[in-house]
């Protein structure tokens, strides 16, 4: 895909990000243009185009949101648009397979929602289904223990990888097969949301339907140390980056990043970083004898101030770009997105992915890299490449350089 970026870069993005980097050109002269270029791509260490000396913080890459999302199957979509349409605007989208993102669209963050399972089976029947009289999935790993993956129990559940594990080993085959790979940061946000209780925020009364939905157990600490084994089991811990391997000698992971920064490039080749969603309650139970986060596998999405803010999330850069900015530049690593379900894709609305591309956000979320049918919305960097730097957190002279793994 290199081989053409020339004649690839996107009009649709900020002038900002449109200047053709010339190293573009030393990729041609150094021969990564050949016909059987994608077949040795796996196999050999590819062209590094400058900065592998750039801390991770210091560029921008594409991530997805929701990534593992299905589109319902008809029947209950036909339900759910005409029951709930404006909840159906908001879920009316879906993903390829984690590979094909890290593959084919350069996606390098990701987000995957878990319910917990401890004893198997407890979503292996959707109440969307027992409601239209339609047939569960014959999936024997939902009967497993372990966490599930999928958006709304009961009824927005199709997923790509149905439980956690399944999805990290779909991103860990592909780790090991392209071992110089830009880090991978992977999102996740525990559920605990209870259809039945639940559906009044939806405007549907669901207490006159026959049918069990399911309920989901709160998050324990025994659940998340669960959470983190289904981790390991997947991944060494020498391939992910903890928060003790940014943390070191300071007492806390935010004066971490704050004096020190981040990794380099070079050293984070080949690995992943977990970051937790969960704000409030879970969020507290998870740092409650760790405020650092020593010893723990996942980053928290934090705030300002906090013994473990090292990642933020600043879903929304138009409301304070200026803010989103300080935050990059200080050293903090950011995700924002660059698009909502049901509102920017269908109105080829770009002022919010617009506004992300000219921020110092790290992870630029969308569910739209690949264009929306109807109008044509779609999120991509400039040159076809993986990463740019960073518009803010970058250092002078990287303006020129784009990044290629």
């Amino acid at each position: 895909m290199i081989c053409n970026a020339a004649a690839m870069v996107s009009t649709r993005l900020p002038s900002r990000l449109l200047a053709i980097p010339f190293a573009l050109a030393a990729l041609v002269a150094l021969g990564g243009c050949g016909d059987d270029a994608e077949d040795s791509a796996s196999s050999e260490p590819q062209v590094v185009l400058g900065g592998d000396g750039l801390q991770i913080n210091e560029i921008q890459m594409l991530g997805s949101h929701n990534s593992y999302h299905l589109r319902a199957e008809p029947q209950v979509a036909d339900a759910l648009e005409a029951l709930v349409p404006d909840l159906w605007a908001e879920i009316d989208y879906e993903h390829v397979p984690l590979e094909d993102q890290l593959s084919e669209y350069g996606i390098r963050q990701f987000e995957l929602d878990v319910f917990a399972d401890p004893d198997g089976g407890l979503y292996s029947t959707p109440a969307a289904l027992e409601i239209l009289d339609e047939p569960p999935p014959d999936e024997p790993s939902m009967e497993e223990p372990g966490f599930k993956v999928q958006h709304v129990a009961d009824i927005d559940y199709n997923t790509t990888c149905l439980t956690f594990v399944e999805c990290l080993q779909e991103i860990e085959e592909w780790s090991s097969m392209n071992p110089t790979h830009l880090p991978v940061m992977i999102m996740v946000e525990t559920k605990g949301d209870d259809l039945g209780n639940g559906a009044g925020g939806f405007g549907v009364d669901l207490s006159t339907l026959d049918a069990e939905f399911a309920v989901p157990p709160e998050m324990t600490p025994e659940l998340f140390d669960d959470l983190e084994a289904e981790v390991l089991s997947v991944f060494p811990q020498d391939r992910i980056i903890t928060p003790d391997d940014i943390r070191g000698n300071h007492e806390t992971l935010e004066s971490a990043v704050l004096a020190d920064g981040w990794p380099t490039i070079m050293d984070s080749r080949g690995r992943v970083m977990f970051s937790l969603v969960d704000t409030g309650e879970s969020r507290d139970l998870y740092v409650k004898d760790a405020p650092a986060l020593e010893g723990k596998l996942f980053f928290t999405s934090s705030e300002e101030g906090r013994p473990d803010a090292a990642f933020l999330r600043v879903d929304d850069s138009t409301e304070d770009p200026d803010r989103l900015d300080e935050l990059s530049a200080a050293g903090y690593l950011i995700r924002t997105r660059t698009d909502e379900p049901g509102i920017h894709a269908p109105n080829n609305d770009t002022s919010l992915r617009d506004s992300a591309f000219l921020t110092g956000g790290h992870y630029l979320s969308t569910d739209q890299y690949v264009p929306y049918d109807e109008t044509g919305f779609v999120v991509e960097l400039p040159g076809d490449v993986i990463a740019v730097c960073n518009p803010v957190s970058a250092p002078n002279g990287c303006e020129s350089l784009a990044i290629e793994e």
